[in-house]
């Protein structure tokens, strides 16, 4: 809304009170906009700190903090926040390296660190990190080391295959993982062991009808189904991004615009009922927690 602003400021044929006119207008219609889109209504939006420029996961836990990390490029150090998106601690597991981090879940026992991004398709394999969640002794995490069947990396272009991924959450006894794939925009479910060091990933669904790609997931436990965030597959960080709902047999259940909204990454169901997800950095916007509730 800044930007619109700053453009109305700069036209010559509009004087200061008509100017002021349309850009109250403006501040009313985007405002509208953000607080109801027909399926759901925005509670909060908040801005992140700058050390969160480029939030990637986001994890909601029991109690009332929350936990994000950035993605490539970046140190490799989960934030503890509050639920106002203010920084309370950071957790720097040992042994681990930020190669492309994109999801963030965890258990009663553990954190797991989805060093999963392959935009460009050249990873051969990708991994899981594992680490406790007392925030006494951080221990070396566990590695879980995972390939694609199929993957032929040579074959791959960039953005435009298959063998990517943001999108991990855990559930029950196993970690569920969702493919970003660029090529067939066709939703890709993989099943990986919590405990076993090495697998080889098969494709356990196949979800047809997404409308772009996913870039992060939750399970709701209360309501017994997924809640995955993403944006147009041929606009990567353009057009708006949308949520899609799944049942816990990932059966297509619902698709929502998140229309004014910019790159979402992180998501997750919220205790109090609510969808939060977090919002990278742009030209347009700073980074953002921003919390919302389903019409349902």
């Amino acid at each position: 809304m800044r930007n619109s602003l700053n453009f109305l400021a700069k036209l010559p044929a509009l004087n200061s009170f008509n100017s002021g006119v349309v850009a109250a207008s403006l501040l009313f219609i985007n405002s509208c906009a953000f607080a109801t889109q027909g399926k759901f209504e925005i509670v909060e939006s908040v801005s992140l700190p700058s050390e969160l420029e480029e939030s990637s996961a986001l994890y909601c836990s029991s109690e009332s903090s929350i936990y994000s990390l950035n993605d490539s490029g970046n140190a490799p150090v989960v934030f503890r926040l509050d639920e106002n998106g203010r920084i309370v601690s950071t957790l720097t597991p040992k042994n681990v390296k930020n190669k492309d981090w994109e999801a963030l879940t965890a258990d009663d026992t553990f954190f797991y660190i989805g060093d999963i991004g392959n935009n460009r398709g050249t990873r051969k394999k990708v991994f899981v990190y594992k680490f406790p969640r007392s925030t006494e002794v951080l221990n070396r995490a566990t590695k879980l080391t995972l390939t694609y069947e199929g993957n032929k990396t040579s074959e791959n272009e960039s953005l435009n295959h298959d063998f990517d991924a943001e999108a991990l959450v855990a559930v029950d006894d196993h970690l569920v993982l969702f493919s970003k794939s660029w090529r067939t925009d066709q939703l890709k479910i993989y099943i990986v062991d919590k405990n076993v060091d090495r697998q080889i990933l098969s494709a356990q669904t196949v979800i047809k009808g997404i409308p772009g790609v996913i870039t992060g997931a939750d399970y709701d436990k209360v309501k017994q189904r997924y809640i995955l965030v993403g944006y147009p597959s041929k606009r990567m960080g353009f057009g708006d991004p949308f949520i899609v709902i799944l049942d816990r047999e990932f059966a297509l259940i619902d698709q929502i615009p998140l229309s004014g909204f910019g790159q979402v990454e992180g998501v997750c169901a919220h205790r109090s009922g609510q969808i939060w997800f977090t919002q990278e950095s742009s030209i347009f916007s700073n980074s953002k927690l921003v919390k919302l509730q389903l019409i349902e």
